[in-house]
């Protein structure tokens, strides 16, 4: 006898039922209203404005070496989206200074052994200039979407 063979309620787990058994998601017809795409470093990000029978919404795809990633913000919500955003750009600009040579020279107490810095100020970075880039677009469109709602 096969242990295979052995029937047991041990060997019974829900995690083992094929997902076929369950039924297909029912067709929504979306409609894309605005698309964007932005390539940042090794990354693609795919910004796609669209709407359905359930109501307007923003999907953000991001596709690293052949794999998608995706998130989707109601309109509903993307103000505050944009705006959580916008502080997060804030707060990484901030963390620059901070870390910038330029900055650290000009905080730091004058010292008549110090040589006064010659460096010239950091320019912005292409993750900034995307974030930057990224934050004016969603302004932008959600400031359509209102202007059209009305």
């Amino acid at each position: 006898m096969n242990l295979n063979d052995h029937s047991s309620p041990f060997h019974r787990h829900p995690y083992h039922q094929s997902y076929s058994s369950q039924a297909p998601r029912p067709f929504v017809q979306e409609d894309t209203l605005k698309s964007e795409i932005i390539h940042i470093e090794r990354k693609s990000f795919l910004l796609r404005l669209k709407e359905n029978p359930r109501g307007r919404f923003l999907r953000i795809s991001e596709e690293v070496g052949g794999k998608r990633s995706t998130i989707i913000i109601p309109s509903t919500g993307l103000a505050e989206f944009t705006k959580l955003l916008d502080e997060m750009v804030k707060a990484e600009k901030g963390m620059t200074a901070k870390t910038d040579p330029a900055a650290i020279a000009k905080a730091a107490p004058e010292s008549s052994a110090m040589a006064p810095a010659t460096e010239k100020p950091a320019k912005r970075t292409m993750s900034e200039t995307a974030r930057a880039k990224i934050s004016a677009a969603l302004k932008a469109r959600w400031a359509k979407i209102k202007s059209a709602g009305k």
